[in-house]
């Protein structure tokens, strides 16, 4: 039996949007763990508001680099 096109669709969107979420997570949990937690709390709804799941991988790849969350923000709002 052959899958619709929006029963793809549908599953693919939930797919797409669980890994955003799972990103989001650990990008958060990275920056929660090598800066200030209140720091953080600033910037979480710029980073809630990202729809990309590329560049929340990106992000979460900076955080693990950045030396200071200065640097992090500073890509983060390029």
């Amino acid at each position: 039996m052959q899958e619709s096109s929006f029963f793809q669709y549908q599953r693919e969107k939930f797919i797409t949007q669980g890994a955003k979420e799972a990103t989001l997570k650990n990008l958060l949990t990275v920056l929660n763990a090598k800066f200030h937690v209140e720091a953080v709390r600033a910037i979480d709804p710029a980073l809630q508001d990202i729809d990309d799941l590329q560049r929340l991988e990106q992000l979460l790849l900076t955080a693990v680099n950045a030396e200071n969350l200065e640097a992090f923000t500073a890509i983060l709002f390029e």
